[in-house]
């Protein structure tokens, strides 16, 4: 499965860290078949995830604090 996000094209992948608090939204690090990875930011207008900028690293979503899914509002319509 692929969707297109503005010029950046997404793959389905597997959901390995996160979400977590990362400056005033949120991150997750997604993993991919062929063993990269990827990070996306949720996009709190349109209750989506992206692929995050560049300027997000592991290092800063792997150190941030956790959220739990189920309590955060903004993720109840992302699904």
């Amino acid at each position: 499965m692929r969707r297109v996000t503005g010029a950046r094209e997404v793959k389905a992948g597997r959901v390995l860290i996160g979400p977590k608090k990362l400056g005033a939204g949120y991150a997750r690090i997604v993993s991919e078949r062929d063993g990269s990875g990827r990070i996306e930011s949720f996009n709190l207008v349109s209750k989506k995830w992206f692929q995050a900028p560049d300027s997000v690293t592991f290092a800063d979503v792997w150190s941030a604090p956790a959220v739990p899914f189920d309590l955060v509002p903004e993720f109840s319509e992302s699904a």
